[in-house]
């Protein structure tokens, strides 16, 4: 019974340790280091949002290739709008969809979808 109680403090003091975490994550989204962390805490899950491409803000020459920075209004599934700035090193091409996965303050992913499979509330922002 003592091994029981033992592995259940252990969990519950893991998952208390977690859920924390991912309150002060939550909460510092401007630290690189935070949320790098944030990618191993499993009580953190990246959110989706859709945008229009558009031509890019800027592009940066990096030697080796171009950097290009873009801004844009995303829309969740539930059409709730938020400004994101996300980058490629490739020139996207304008007037296409794209779902991105942002976890943190921070785009992780996106890749091109067609309209037809963006979510009705976010393709209703996006018209």
């Amino acid at each position: 019974m003592k091994i029981i109680y033992t592995i259940l403090s252990i969990i519950i003091v893991i998952f208390l340790a977690l859920l924390g975490w991912k309150f002060y994550a939550e909460s510092h989204t401007d630290s690189q280091n935070v949320r790098d962390l944030a990618d191993f805490n499993p009580l953190i899950k990246s959110e989706k949002y859709y945008v229009e491409t558009s031509a890019p803000k800027s592009a940066k020459d990096l030697g080796e290739g171009t950097l290009y920075k873009y801004q844009a209004k995303a829309y969740d599934e539930d059409g709730k709008e938020k400004n994101l700035e996300y980058t490629a090193t490739k020139k996207l091409k304008q007037e296409r969809y794209l779902e991105i996965k942002y976890k943190v303050g921070e785009v992780k992913s996106f890749e091109e979808v067609s309209f037809s499979d963006i979510p009705k509330k976010a393709r209703a922002q996006l018209k």
